[in-house]
């Protein structure tokens, strides 16, 4: 691990780490980093390009509202649970067995955060049950004192001079963002509650929010210059939608 963070270079830049590389280290199937973005859900900012277990497990838990990750940002501590299928679904009713069916068996978050002010989250997860062993627990401990800050520097805007494709300010959500703020114009509703009707949208047909999200601006018309003319209930119709697991290998 210590050779892997020394590549964060100086002045460092989370972009430069390979997630997958970091993932192999501590044992894992993948691993993400989620800042925290105010009131809104966490905004997903790093994960290894090919990864897409990672990447729908962090998008599962913002359609539905729960996981690990949303716990470990909102208690600020650290959540291990090495083997989900012995987990009650009392916890996470909607999260659970949508996990469990992708398939994923162990879960590990960690808090970033200075005191009391939490600034994201380090989560891990791993398609076979099992802890991390002391040595893969000592090397999260380094990973997340080193990334703590970074979070911050990551974020759109923070830095105009750093280059997007390095330090992630491109986000895995854009077009979740474009979709829901063409929903707020197409049904006439306040933009912090258009997410709601996305993540909906999502959840009834079983689908990843990102996929509905490209659906939906692929549906608009091209050419207005705005999304007024995409009619109230109009848009082309979603046919063939499987379980959450499509497209997870």
């Amino acid at each position: 691990m210590t050779a892997l963070l020394d590549i964060l270079g100086s002045p460092p830049g989370l972009g430069l780490l390979p997630a997958d590389r970091c993932a192999r280290v501590l044992g894992l199937s993948c691993v993400t980093v989620s800042a925290r973005a105010g009131h809104h859900a966490p905004e997903l900012i790093w994960h290894a390009p090919d990864d897409h277990l990672g990447t729908l497990l962090e998008d599962l838990q913002y359609t539905l509202g729960e996981g690990p990750t949303l716990d470990c940002i909102q208690q600020g501590r650290a959540l291990c649970i090495p083997d989900l299928a012995a987990m009650g679904a009392a916890r996470w009713p909607l999260f659970l067995p949508e996990a469990l069916q992708i398939p994923v068996r162990a879960t590990f978050a960690f808090p970033l955060g200075i005191g009391a002010v939490q600034l994201g989250a380090f989560a891990g997860y791993r398609t076979t049950p099992g802890p991390l062993t002391l040595q893969q627990q000592r090397d999260t401990q380094a990973f997340t004192n080193t990334v703590t800050f970074l979070p911050l520097a990551m974020l759109p805007g923070a830095d105009p001079h750093h280059d997007a494709p390095t330090d992630l300010a491109t986000l895995h959500r854009a077009e979740i963002h474009q979709a829901t703020g063409m929903l707020s114009i197409r049904e006439d509703v306040p933009l912090d509650q258009a997410p709601l009707l996305l993540r909906s949208r999502a959840y009834t047909l079983s689908r990843p929010i990102l996929d509905v999200a490209r659906h939906l601006l692929r549906a608009a018309p091209r050419g207005t210059g705005s999304t007024h003319a995409y009619r109230r209930g109009g848009g082309q119709q979603y046919a063939g939608y499987g379980p959450w697991s499509v497209g997870c290998r």
